[in-house]
């Protein structure tokens, strides 16, 4: 398995609140996280960070080669509860970053099953013989509408509240964390992402710039296509070929 990743500060904003981390077990096996953070320039690069640094450390130390998927989801799901819990409590006492939490997806891949929890808006997508598939759901408003038949899918694309989130990690004590299991076979790409990217590249052109790329050089082709659309947040981009 490969692994490639990278985050750009976009046109707008004045800082980059994302992080990722990712790297790869003695087995082979990958692991990959992405964290959008809010709560202002300060707080959202904290938040972020510190779960990013919490959750990656959790993961690495605990895992092991023998682990089962359900082992797996077990690590992932801990360590994000941990690092919750631990933005929280900063957030609680220290008021120049109150109120401040984060998106996270964070994806472990092993032989032929990825394992992907998230909580927010930042997506897992799968690529896969030609044709990409969102594997999160966003907790956000828009998606919530959309689900109740208040919007269509064209109108949540372009809707003007679309970046508030109804889940995050770090503003309540508890969080809940949707996990899901991915059956994967070589040459499947997950692509994990903050709303820097999903909210200015759609599926297709995602796809178009998937199939004109070295693999190397996608993120960063990513990044590009987000620009230049727009580029009105920051962009993250993580990406595993299996």
């Amino acid at each position: 398995m490969r692994i490639v990743g990278n985050s750009d500060i976009g046109l707008v904003r004045s800082a980059n609140e994302d992080a990722f981390r990712f790297g790869k077990y003695e087995d082979g096996s990958v692991w990959a996280i992405v964290c959008d953070g809010m709560g202002g320039a300060l707080g959202g690069k904290l938040a972020s960070s510190l779960a990013a640094d919490l959750v990656s450390r959790k993961i690495e130390k605990s895992y092991n080669c023998s682990m089962s998927g359900v082992s797996i989801e077990n690590m992932l799901l801990s360590a994000i509860t941990t690092a919750n819990v631990m933005v929280y409590d900063r957030a609680a006492i220290d008021s120049s970053v109150h109120g401040m939490g984060t998106t996270i997806v964070a994806c472990v891949v092993k032989d032929a099953l990825a394992c992907i929890a998230h909580v927010g808006d930042s997506r897992a997508y799968l690529i896969r013989e030609g044709r990409i598939t969102q594997i999160t759901k966003d907790h956000s408003l828009v998606q919530e509408m959309l689900d109740r038949g208040q919007i269509t899918k064209e109108q949540f694309d372009n809707h003007p509240v679309k970046n508030i989130i109804t889940r995050a990690l770090g503003v309540e004590e508890s969080v809940d964390i949707d996990f899901d299991y991915i059956d994967v076979s070589e040459g499947d790409v997950i692509l994990l992402c903050s709303d820097g990217l999903s909210g200015l590249v759609g599926c297709d052109e995602l796809m178009k710039i998937y199939n004109n790329s070295d693999f190397d050089a996608l993120c960063d082709n990513y990044i590009e296509a987000a620009n230049s659309n727009g580029g009105r947040d920051n962009i993250t981009v993580v990406a595993v070929r299996c």
